[in-house]
């Protein structure tokens, strides 16, 4: 049996690989097997990735829904679009969780131009320049016209350091919530710069930066409405985890939702993080 990926390829059916994913998520063994089973039962030769998701996130619900939003993490990104979040700020929010400081969209002079540079983030008295690609449907591959671009703005703010025009950088990053193109890739090895995507590199991609830190987006939350998610989004709430470090009277002043949705929130917010 094969299934049809975002990118329109081709793989066979593996469940094991729903297996893995429900156990990251927080299943036992047994229920993974469990719904790895019933999985495979329901798909069909030429199924796609979308709809097997649909149907792991359907059973997940009825057993846990705290480990379906968990599984869901892809998809919670991918709502960051709609409900008026910037992707550029959840990057900010991930890295200042691992020690950097950083600010969100600056205008810096290089030697020809400025540039709107969508993080900057700082450690050990060295500054990254990060440009951020999101992409709200997945599949879609980003490419060597990035990477070129990233690098030529990387290129012009160094010249201008050198006229006093800038802060020095040592290292451009690409950073982005899919995959990259080969192209893109082979570029950036060439040229040293930094890329993160999903999956990229093995073991230190976004998805493993946000899942061992528990840096949930808001959005993973699935007792928030339209109304609450454009409040959380004008208080800059990108994080779950925001909704735990405050006491209920202070966070009701910041994002102006009612105590009563702030509880359920918090409630919520609380399970998927800390199980």
């Amino acid at each position: 049996m094969f299934v049809v990926k975002a990118s329109g390829e081709f793989e066979k059916f593996d469940s094991r690989k729903i297996k893995r994913t429900c156990i990251k998520a927080g299943c036992t063994e047994e229920l993974a097997n469990k719904i790895a089973r019933e999985v495979e039962k329901k798909s069909y030769d030429g199924i796609s990735t979308r709809d097997i998701l649909h149907i792991t996130i359907s059973l997940l619900k009825k057993e846990r829904p705290t480990v379906a939003a968990r599984y869901d993490l892809k998809g919670s990104i991918f709502r960051l679009g709609p409900a008026g979040f910037v992707f550029e700020e959840l990057v900010g929010e991930i890295f200042k969780e691992y020690g950097y400081n950083t600010k969100v969209h600056s205008i810096l002079k290089g030697m020809c131009v400025s540039h709107e540079i969508d993080v900057i983030a700082t450690k050990d008295n060295n500054n990254y320049m990060i440009e951020c690609k999101y992409h709200n449907i997945p599949g879609i591959y980003t490419g060597l016209r990035e990477a070129l671009y990233t690098y030529a703005r990387f290129l012009d703010l160094k010249d201008g350091f050198k006229v006093g025009n800038v802060r020095d950088f040592k290292q451009p990053w690409l950073i982005c919530n899919t995959k990259f193109s080969e192209d893109a890739i082979q570029y950036a090895s060439c040229k040293g710069m930094k890329m993160i995507g999903w999956n990229y590199p093995e073991n230190q991609g976004l998805q493993y930066l946000i899942e061992s830190k528990k840096l949930y987006p808001v959005t993973m939350l699935r007792d928030l409405d339209s109304d609450s998610l454009d409040k959380l989004a004008s208080a800059n709430f990108v994080l779950a985890l925001d909704l735990l470090r405050f006491p209920l009277n202070e966070l009701n002043k910041i994002t102006k939702i009612s105590n009563k949705k702030l509880k359920i929130l918090a409630v919520e917010a609380k399970k998927i993080i800390y199980g």
